[in-house]
């Protein structure tokens, strides 16, 4: 496998209130319930499978993937609100999109999957809208400065990640199954 340039994006959630144009109403952004497990694990995975940016390295990080969501529905960290760290998109009763999160303050990074949405649901503003909600989450967690990676030179690090005041720093990470 070819060398893999990562970037970790920080927002300072202390003043944090996002500002971005409001999604349609037929999109809801919710917390995710331990019913909708199956349906977040589909669309987390078929938005890296489809992704051509990702597609060829995702048998390196479906495990890490699959762990992460583990955590999420099996364990889940409710330390905080309650709630199952993780939100869904939905367009009427479908899930479109999902975002689990890790709310440990130290966490290397709090954005576990990242921001997915179905290819057919993108260029809509809806991952700029679940970016915000997740954020927003974090910090209602107690996270103060929350972290998310994700590889170089993809449409998450050009277009995504860039929003609400981040700082981006080069980031050396090594998928468990590649070491």
């Amino acid at each position: 496998m070819k060398l893999e340039r990562w970037t970790r994006f920080s927002w300072d959630l202390g003043g944090f209130t996002p500002v971005y144009p409001e999604i349609d109403s037929r999109y809801s952004i919710r917390i995710a319930t331990v019913e909708d497990e199956r349906a977040v694990r589909t669309a987390v995975l078929s938005t890296f499978t489809l992704d051509s940016h990702w597609n060829y390295i995702l048998r390196h990080l479906s495990d890490r993937f699959e762990s992460s969501l583990d955590l999420v529905f099996e364990r889940g960290d409710r330390r905080h609100s309650g709630d199952l760290p993780c939100l869904v998109l939905t367009h009427g009763a479908r899930i479109i999109g999902a975002s689990a999160l890790n709310t440990w303050p130290e966490a290397e990074n709090h954005l576990l999957t990242g921001p997915c949405i179905s290819m057919e649901y993108r260029s809509r503003g809806l991952g700029t809208a679940l970016l915000a909600q997740s954020l927003l989450f974090l910090k209602t967690a107690g996270v103060k400065l929350a972290s998310g990676l994700t590889r170089q030179n993809t449409p998450t690090e050009k277009f995504l990640y860039t929003k609400f005041g981040s700082k981006a720093a080069p980031y050396n990470y090594i998928p468990a199954s590649v070491a």
